[in-house]
């Protein structure tokens, strides 16, 4: 059994008693099997893609936590999405996600900053054209 395994199994299970949650009932809420899910947090099996974006949706378990064991167990629901009126379904949900990382994350910071940094260097005439038509249209709608 892998260590990293055996990790993640214990976390699951650690998640799933900070939820005050019975097995089966996990397992029905994310769509696997009791057998499944007793694996899993044996060690003897590595979760599925759906069983830990269900742990997310579901339970707003922090991925990086499950993980990695670090960062809090859950994200925290307050952020504010400023851009909502601007920005609707599932980019909407994406966005919040993304502040969510990006606040709780120094590596995602570090990461975006880097991005970001390359980005405005290569795009930087495309990007203020865009902003000028933005603000055109922002203006022209009052």
């Amino acid at each position: 059994m892998e260590k990293e395994l055996e990790e993640i199994g214990n976390r699951l299970q650690l998640i799933r008693k900070e939820l005050k949650l019975q097995q089966k009932e996990m397992a029905s809420a994310l769509e696997i099997s009791n057998a499944t899910l007793s694996e899993i947090e044996s060690g003897h099996t590595r979760p599925q893609f759906s069983v830990i974006y269900n742990l997310t949706k579901k339970y707003n378990v922090n991925i990086y936590y499950l993980l990695h064991g670090r960062g809090v167990m859950f994200m925290p629901e307050d952020i504010d999405l400023t851009a909502r009126t601007e920005i609707s379904g599932e980019n909407a949900e994406f966005l919040q996600e993304f502040f969510h990382y990006f606040k709780a994350s120094p590596l995602v910071r570090l990461t975006m900053m880097s991005v970001f940094k390359r980005f405005m260097l290569e795009k930087k005439k495309l990007i203020d054209k865009d902003i000028r038509n933005e603000k055109a249209k922002n203006t022209a709608r009052k």
